[in-house]
C-alpha cells in the first residue's frame, strides 16, 4: 500500500511541487528534533535545579528540628526557620511545613504539622495516606499533586532521622516543601515559546526557498519537456532555447542535435531506405551463397561418412542392429541430411579359423562438422583395420591382440590432433559360435545388457579414457563377459542420457541418471528404435544421438554339441575331485572308458589336462588344454595353465604369447605377472621381464616369490653387461642337417612373402636349437612387423639386440615401428643407435632425414 502510494506520488506529483515538499521537509527534520531536545533539556535542567534548592533548604530546617522533635518540646527554632523562607520569597513557592512523625503509640504530637509557612496547619493532623507516605520515605522525592485550591503543585518531601546515643536510626519528621508547577517551568515554556518563534521564522525562510529553488531549477525543466513535446508532435524546426554549462543545459544541446539529425535522416529517408535495402540485400544473398556452400560441405562430408558406417555382420546367431539421429539436420538442394560426431560400425571377420563379429559405436567431441570430422577420422582408420584383417596373413592373431591393434590404430592417429580431437567409444569382438564378448569401453556410456526383461550396466568403473588422450596405452586391457542365448547388448552415445527437463516452475535442468535409460530399455523390450521415439518423449535432445543392438542367438537356435550322459559326468566330477586330493593315477582310471567317445567333453578335456600336467606330459596337457580353450575361450585359469605348462615344456615364445593374452585381460593377474617375468626372463627379454615383475611388486608388494625373481633379474642384468662377447662360427655351422632344411623352407616362405608360414618355421627353429640368434630372433621380429602384430614385433627386435648389441637391422627396424606407433622420441632413438653402429647405413640415414623434415613442418 505505502509502496503504490510512493510510486503514485513519484509519477504523478509535478517536479516543482516535489522540490518544495522535499527542501521543507528538509528543513523541518532539522529544526523540530533540534527544538524538542532543548525544551527537554531545558526542563530537566529546571527540575534538576529546584531539587537542589529544595534539598539544602530541607537540610537547614531538619538540623535544628531534628532535636526539638525527637524531645517532644516546643518547636520554636522549626517555625522561626519555616517563616524565614517566606522572607527569602523563593519563586513559587507556595507551602513548607514540618510534620512530626515518630511512630510511638500514645504520642498526641505524631503524625500533626509542627511548623507551617502560613502558620494555618500547624497541630492539625495530617491525612492517613500522607502519614503512610512519609513513614516509608528514606530520601528526597518529588511527587506532583493537586493542593486544596485544585492547583498543580510540585511536592518535595525530605525524612527527618535522629541517631540516638546506642547509634541507632531512628526517623522523628518530615519537611515538605510544595511549589507552583506553573511558576517552576515558567522558564522553560518561556524558552519553548522562543524557539516556536523561531522555527516558525526559520520554516518561513525554508518554504521561501523552496519555492524560489522549485522555481529556478523547473523552469529550464519545463521548457526542456515543452520543447520535447513540440518535436515529439512533428514540429522538427523547433529548438529549445537553453544556455548554460551544466546538466539541463548539456542536455537542451543533445535534444537540439538529434532533433536535427532526425530533420535530416527524414528529407533524405526515401534514399537512406533504397541504400540500406540494397545492403541487406547483397548481405542476404552472400549469406544465402555462403550457407549453401556451408551445407554443400555439409552433404559431402555425410555422403563421405555413409560408406564408412556399414552393417556388414553377416553372422547368423549375432545380429546387430543400428539407431542413428544425429544433432544437426540440414537441407541440400532436394536432399534432406543429418550430420554428427556418432558412428556405428559392424562386420564379420576371421582370427585364427574363428569367426568373429566386430562392432564399434563412437561419439566424436564437438558438434555437426567438428564432430563429423572425428567420426570420419574414426571411420578411415578402424575400416582399413577391418580390410587388413580380411587379409590372410594378418587372422594369425588372438582376439584380445586384435583389438589391442585397433586401439593403437585409433589412438595414435588421435594422438597426433595434440588434444583438438577426442572420441569415445566402445569396441568389442563377439566370438559367433561360444557368445563369448571381448571389448573395451573408453570413455563411452555404460554397456547395457538386456536379459529375461531386466537391464543393468555391464561396466562398474572406467578403466580408459577417450581417444587422443596421452598416455593410456599402458592402461590399456580387455574385458569379457559370456553372453547367454536370448541376451542383448545395447550400446550408445551420451545422447541417450543428456536430456533437457522441465521443473514444475518451468525451470530447465539438465538430466544427470543414467539409470534412467535402463527403464527405457525395459519400457521398450530392448527395441532400440522404440527407445528412440520414447527418449524424446521424457525431455529435448541435446546432443547427437545413436544406439546399437547386438543380440546372441536371440531366436534360441539349437548349437550343435555332444550330449553328455549322467555317467560321464558323475566320473569326470569324482576324477576332479581325486585330483584336488592328489590321487592322480585314480583320476584318470575314472574316466579312461570314456575317453574315446567323450573327448571333446569341456570336463574331461580339464581332467586330462591337469593329469597329464601332474604327470610331466606337456604335449598331452597342452592338446587338451587349447581344445578345452577353443570351447571356453574365455576361461582364464585354464588360458594361465596353458602359459604355464608352455612355459614348463619350455617353449617359451608360445608361453609369452599366451600369457601376453591373459595380461591384456587381468592387468593384475599376480600369477600370470610372476609367469610373463620368468618366461621373459627365460628368453632374455630383462627390459620386458622387469617390466612385468615390478607390476607385480605393485600388486603385492610382499610377495616372496616376485621378490626372488627381481633379484635374480638383477643379478642376470649384471652378469650379461659384464660378459665379455665370444666370437664364435656363424650360425648355420651350428645347425644339424634336419634344422638345415628347415631353416631353407624357412628363408623360401620369407622370400615369397609368406610370412604367417615363415614365422611358424622360424619359431620352431628357435624352440628347436634353444639358441638365440640374432639373425632369427631378426627375421621373427620383421614376420610379426609384415603381418601387422606390431607389439610381438617389438619384443623380439629387443630380443635380437640383447642377443647382438651390433645388429644395426634391428635398430634400423625397430624404429620404423615406433615411428608407425607415433613414438618419433624412441624412433630417433633407434635410427641413431643403427648409425652409431654403422655410420654408412643408408636406410637408417634416410630415416632419420624424414622424421626431421616431419618436424621441422610441424
Amino acid at each position: 500500500m505505502i509502496q503504490e502510494w510512493i510510486n503514485n506520488f513519484n509519477r504523478n506529483v509535478k517536479i516543482k511541487t516535489k522540490m518544495i515538499i522535499l527542501i521543507c521537509g528538509v528543513v523541518l527534520l532539522s529544526i523540530v528534533p533540534l527544538s524538542l531536545i532543548v525544551l527537554y533539556r531545558n526542563q530537566s535542567v529546571v527540575l534538576s535545579k529546584t531539587f537542589e534548592v529544595c534539598e539544602n533548604l530541607a537540610r537547614n530546617i531538619s538540623d535544628s528540628a531534628t532535636e526539638e522533635l525527637f524531645e517532644d518540646k516546643t518547636y520554636v527554632n522549626t517555625i522561626t526557620n519555616i517563616k524565614k523562607l517566606k522572607e527569602s520569597k523563593i519563586n513559587g513557592l507556595l507551602e513548607s511545613y514540618v510534620i512530626h512523625e515518630n511512630g510511638i503509640l500514645g504520642d498526641e504530637n505524631d503524625g500533626r504539622y509542627v511548623a507551617d509557612l502560613h502558620e494555618k496547619l500547624i497541630g492539625q493532623k495530617i491525612s492517613e495516606t500522607d502519614r503512610k507516605y512519609f513513614s516509608k520515605l528514606e530520601i528526597l522525592e518529588m511527587k506532583e499533586i493537586k493542593n486544596s485550591e485544585k492547583k498543580n503543585v510540585l511536592r518535595f518531601s525530605y525524612p527527618i532521622f535522629i541517631v540516638d546515643k546506642d547509634k541507632i536510626k531512628r526517623r522523628v519528621g518530615a519537611t515538605v516543601f510544595e511549589f507552583d508547577r506553573k511558576k517552576v517551568y515558567e522558564p522553560v515554556v518561556q524558552i519553548r515559546t522562543t524557539i516556536i518563534l523561531v522555527a516558525g521564522v526559520l520554516m518561513l525562510i525554508g518554504v521561501i526557498i523552496a519555492l524560489y529553488a522549485a522555481i529556478f531549477f523547473s523552469k529550464p525543466i519545463l521548457k526542456l519537456s515543452e520543447g520535447a513535446r513540440k518535436i515529439g508532435s512533428g514540429d522538427l524546426n523547433y529548438r529549445i532555447k537553453l544556455s548554460g554549462n551544466d546538466e539541463i543545459g548539456q542536455l537542451a544541446q543533445s535534444f537540439n542535435q538529434m532533433t536535427a539529425q532526425i530533420q535530416d535522416f527524414t528529407h533524405n529517408l526515401e534514399l537512406k531506405v533504397a541504400q540500406r535495402t540494397d545492403e541487406l540485400n547483397r548481405t542476404l544473398q552472400e549469406v544465402q551463397a555462403l550457407k549453401i556452400a556451408q551445407d554443400g560441405d555439409y552433404y559431402l562430408t555425410s555422403i563421405l561418412l555413409q560408406p564408412l558406417q556399414p552393417n556388414n555382420n553377416t553372422s547368423k546367431l549375432v545380429k546387430t542392429d543400428f539407431f542413428l539421429d544425429q544433432k544437426k539436420k540440414f537441407v541440400f538442394k532436394k536432399w534432406n541430411s543429418q550430420i554428427g560426431g556418432d558412428i556405428c560400425i559392424t562386420d564379420t571377420i576371421k582370427l585364427n579359423g574363428k569367426e568373429y563379429t566386430v562392432f564399434i559405436n563412437g561419439d566424436a567431441m564437438g558438434k555437426s562438422i567438428q564432430g563429423a570430422g572425428g567420426a570420419l577420422v574414426l571411420g578411415v582408420v578402424f575400416n582399413a583395420g577391418l580390410i587388413r584383417s580380411r587379409v590372410e596373413k594378418f587372422q594369425n592373431t588372438y582376439p584380445e591382440t586384435w583389438l589391442k591393434e585397433r586401439f593403437l590404430d585409433l589412438q595414435n592417429v588421435f594422438l597426433s590432433f595434440e588434444g583438438s580431437m577426442y572420441i569415445s567409444v566402445c569396441l568389442g569382438l563377439i566370438d559367433n559360435q561360444t557368445g563369448v564378448l571381448y571389448y573395451i569401453n573408453a570413455e563411452h556410456p555404460w554397456t547395457v545388457l538386456y536379459r529375461d526383461a531386466k537391464a543393468s550396466f555391464l561396466e562398474e568403473e572406467l578403466t580408459l579414457r577417450k581417444i587422443g588422450t596421452p598416455e593410456q596405452e599402458d592402461h590399456f586391457s580387455v574385458r569379457m563377459f559370456q553372453l547367454m542365448p536370448g541376451d542383448v547388448l545395447i550400446t550408445g552415445s551420451d545422447g541417450r542420457d543428456d536430456l533437457m527437463l522441465k521443473n514444475p516452475d518451468g525451470t530447465e535442468y539438465v538430466q544427470e541418471d543414467e539409470t534412467e535409460f535402463l527403464k527405457r530399455v525395459e519400457e521398450c523390450s530392448g527395441d532400440i528404435h522404440q527407445i528412440g521415439k520414447l527418449i524424446p518423449q521424457f525431455g529435448k535432445i541435446m546432443d547427437d544421438f545413436s544406439l546399437m543392438r547386438i543380440s546372441y542367438n536371440e531366436e534360441f537356435q539349437e548349437i550343435e554339441s555332444q550330449e553328455i550322459p549322467y555317467e560321464v559326468t558323475s566320473s569326470v566330477n569324482e576324477g576332479l575331485g581325486l585330483l584336488e586330493k592328489g590321487n592322480f593315477s585314480e583320476a584318470f582310471k575314472k574316466v579312461e572308458t570314456y575317453l574315446k567317445e567323450y573327448k571333446n567333453f569341456p570336463d574331461m578335456l580339464k581332467l586330462l589336462g591337469k593329469v597329464s600336467f601332474s604327470k610331466g606330459d606337456y604335449t598331452k596337457a597342452i592338446e587338451c588344454f587349447e581344445q578345452y580353450l577353443v570351447l571356453n575361450p574365455g576361461d582364464n585359469e585354464y588360458l594361465y595353465a596353458l602359459a604355464n605348462t608352455y612355459r614348463m615344456y619350455n617353449k617359451l615364445n608360445l608361453a609369452a604369447d599366451v600369457s601376453e593374452r591373459l595380461y591384456l585381460r587381468e592387468p593384475k593377474n599376480i600369477l600370470n605377472l610372476i609367469n610373463l617375468a620368468t618366461i621373459y626372463m627365460g628368453l632374455k627379454v630383462y627390459g620386458r621381464s622387469e617390466f612385468m615383475i615390478k607390476k607385480a611388486l605393485n600388486v603385492d608388494p610382499e610377495n616372496k616369490q616376485a621378490e626372488i625373481i627381481y633379484e635374480s633379474l638383477k643379478e642376470a642384468s649384471l652378469e650379461l653387461k659384464s660378459k665379455p662377447k665370444i666370437e664364435t662360427n656363424s650360425f648355420l655351422d651350428k645347425l644339424n642337417h634336419e634344422n638345415l632344411r628347415l631353416l631353407e623352407i624357412a628363408e623360401d616362405k620369407y622370400k615369397n612373402k609368406e610370412y604367417s608360414q615363415a614365422l611358424t618355421h622360424y619359431e620352431q627353429l628357435l624352440d628347436e636349437e634353444s639358441s638365440d640368434s640374432s639373425r632369427i630372433l631378426l627375421k621373427i621380429a620383421n614376420c610379426y612387423s609384415y603381418i601387422g602384430n606390431l607389439d610381438q614385433a617389438t619384443l623380439y627386435y629387443d630380443r635380437a639386440v640383447v642377443s647382438d648389441p651390433n645388429n644395426y637391422h634391428a635398430y634400423n627396424n625397430m624404429g620404423g615401428i615406433y615411428f608407425k606407433q607415433g613414438f618419433y622420441a624412441k624412433a630417433k632413438n633407434s635410427w641413431t643407435k643403427s648409425l652409431e653402429i654403422k655410420t654408412d647405413f643408408k636406410p637408417a640415414e634416410i630415416n632419420l632425414k624424414r622424421l626431421e623434415k616431419l618436424e621441422l613442418n610441424a
